[in-house]
């Protein structure tokens, strides 16, 4: 199994808050985005064994990706939950209650 050494300091999700306001996100980004997504499909490919194997063989390897994983499903999370406030926000603004308020 080949062995990627990714640390990201930043995801593309985690970015948006800091991206300009034209949603620019720099490529070098997207890019370590991009190898993120590409290893974490690699690790699902693979066998319990070989990530056995390699957890046993480089810990502290295995110890950066899930340190990468987790960063990247908290900022989805925080993205989630954005969304589900906008279409919440969305689905409440009746024309009847926006007259209501208007009143």
């Amino acid at each position: 199994m080949r062995h990627h050494r990714l640390t990201p300091s930043r995801t593309p999700s985690a970015e948006a808050s800091r991206a300009s306001p034209s949603g620019y996100v720099p490529s070098s980004e997207l890019i370590e985005a991009a190898q993120l997504r590409r290893l974490a499909s690699t690790v699902l490919s693979k066998s319990p064994e070989d990530l056995a194997a390699l957890a046993e063989t480089n810990p502290m390897l295995v110890w950066e990706w899930l340190d990468a994983f987790r960063k990247e499903r908290l900022a989805a999370q925080a993205e989630a939950r954005y969304w589900s406030a906008a279409v919440a926000a969305l689905a409440t603004a009746t024309p009847e209650a926006v007259r209501v308020a208007a009143e």
